[in-house]
């Protein structure tokens, strides 16, 4: 049944097959949960559902007040908040930050459990291996020049140059 299927599904241990994510020592320091989400596809939702490029970049700014960012926001993010990256970060609020709904009266609370979370550290490691179960993130490409992380990455090999190269100074790169 439904209820053996989910507890099953929760058990498993997955791997992550294709992560952009930066290291969890070089995310900018002051960002806040604004900043922070509308760097990646949502904020191509929030774009569709009508909000303007300006706008966007003033949201993105986190040297301005939460409140009046959010203001520019909240119509865009109520037109898509049930887009599957909308509702991921919905999921987040509540399951990583036990806020129920984003919105104007818990942006200030998420923004602050938010920014507790990155300061305690580990926070990769809490969300991805502990709350996810992801037992491996292989990150798209390595870091140049290569190096170990502490984050719980491994290292996709890029071949771009040597197997679809677009310019003969790429091929000589790659040899």
């Amino acid at each position: 049944t439904y209820g053996e299927l989910l507890e099953h599904i929760q058990s498993l241990n997955i791997i992550d097959t294709h992560e952009h994510l930066p290291f969890e020592a070089e995310r900018p320091k002051d960002a806040d949960v604004l900043s922070e989400w509308l760097t990646h596809y949502y904020s191509c939702d929030l774009v569709s559902a009508g909000l303007g490029d300006d706008a966007l970049a003033a949201a993105r700014d986190s040297r301005k007040p939460l409140a009046e960012r959010w203001r520019l926001v909240e119509p865009a993010w109520r037109a898509a908040e049930s887009t599957g990256y909308g509702r991921s970060l919905s999921l987040a609020a509540r399951d990583l930050y036990g806020i129920e709904e984003i919105n104007a009266l818990t942006i200030e609370e998420l923004d602050r459990r938010f920014k507790e979370a990155r300061a305690r550290g580990g926070w990769y490691r809490t969300v991805l291996k502990e709350k996810s179960k992801i037992a491996l993130s292989i990150r798209d490409s390595a870091p140049a020049p290569y190096r170990e992380s502490a984050d719980p990455f491994v290292y996709a090999l890029r071949m771009d140059e040597f197997s679809c190269p677009t310019h003969h100074a790429m091929m000589r790169k790659a040899a």
